[in-house]
């Protein structure tokens, strides 16, 4: 497995990859060409052995103006039959180091309050629960906000130890480019 940078290439992949996992709550085609075109660098895809896309993550950084610099995770998905192997523990990790990059002090996430296997991964990289989200995904589905403090110094983001269709597993390589 490979990590790098997205391309506008990727984009019909990725879309495929967020219309199996999110079904109707899907994001729009707009919302990843947004991602593209404001940090190219915060939009990661993790390719197989292949060099097909089997998944993805959208990192966001806030405006810092005032308090903690922020940031957070606005998407992420692997495809159904690359779960549980890692990828989406890669994803995220490399995100986390993006962040802290960026000097981002904290990042936050949402997730369904059902989807146990995303919330587990995201607290097995440093994530905690937050604040409970009533009717997030539309009426009588909750969402959950969890965040993460992000050392300047790395800390989980440089490899210790929203949305959400994954498995954990281990780490990949870096992103090129």
């Amino acid at each position: 497995m490979r990590l790098r940078n997205a391309t506008v290439a990727d984009l019909r992949r990725v879309i495929a990859i967020e219309r199996a996992s999110f079904g109707p709550d899907s994001y729009s085609l707009t919302t990843f060409l947004a991602h593209a075109f404001r940090d190219r660098k915060g939009f990661i895809v993790a390719q197989d052995d292949s060099g097909e896309v089997v998944g993805y993550v959208l990192v966001r950084l806030n405006l810092g103006w005032f308090g903690k610099r922020r940031g957070g995770i606005t998407s992420i998905a692997v495809a159904a039959p690359h779960r549980r192997r890692g990828i989406g523990r890669a994803l995220m990790r490399e995100a986390l180091r993006y962040l802290a990059e960026h000097r981002v002090e904290q990042a936050d996430l949402e997730v369904d309050v059902d989807n146990r296997a995303a919330q587990s991964l995201y607290e097995a990289v440093g994530f905690r629960r937050a604040e409970l989200l009533p009717h997030y995904y539309g009426y009588g589905r909750h969402g959950l906000r969890m965040i993460i403090d992000i050392p300047a110094e790395g800390g989980a983001a440089a490899g210790r130890g929203g949305r959400h269709a994954l498995g954990p597993g281990g780490i990949g390589q870096a992103p090129s480019g």
